[in-house]
């Protein structure tokens, strides 16, 4: 073999593994980003259905209509439930499954807690890390009222600063 051929085949074979790295490396890049989406929509789906569970469940159930969306939401629950157990983290995972077991209740100030915690592991679990936020932040962002507010016996409508309050109006 001559050294014009030689070079060729060479150029031939580094060509090769940089198309067959190119493939994998993007593949592989593809795999990661669809597993991120995966689980990114099953952490926002299941904060959508027990948010819409909870407001549906402020009024007693008293039409056909209403107790079908409370099905739908318990079916996007599971779902979204289902895919956590899959594709979440193991923090997640594990402060997910502590939190359900005690059930879906968000009544006390132990409870909004827990949930806003599940809520911010979720949150530094998903790519690209969308930053810190103040628990504070989280929890008036999730249920509309300040974690004061449980102390205070007010309801969520309410505002503690009086200021704010006839803003509200």
């Amino acid at each position: 073999m001559n050294i014009a051929g030689f070079q060729v085949f060479v150029s031939a074979a580094i060509a090769a593994i940089v198309s067959v790295s190119v493939v994998f490396l993007s593949r592989r890049s593809e795999t990661k980003k669809h597993l991120e989406s995966l689980r990114t929509s099953a952490y926002v789906d299941f904060v959508r259905g027990v948010a819409g569970w909870l407001v549906l469940n402020k009024h007693p159930i008293d039409s056909k209509e209403n107790f079908l969306r409370g099905t739908e939401l318990t079916m996007l629950m599971a779902d979204a439930k289902a895919r956590i157990a899959l594709y979440g983290s193991k923090s997640v995972v594990s402060s997910l499954a502590k939190f359900l077991r005690a059930g879906v209740v968000l009544d006390s100030p132990e409870r909004a807690k827990e949930f806003t915690a599940v809520c911010q592991k979720m949150r530094s679990d998903t790519r690209p890390r969308p930053g810190n936020v103040t628990d504070h932040d989280a929890h008036f962002l999730l249920f509309g009222f300040d974690l004061q507010s449980y102390l205070l016996g007010r309801n969520a409508g309410e505002s503690s600063d009086p200021k704010s309050a006839n803003s509200q109006k």
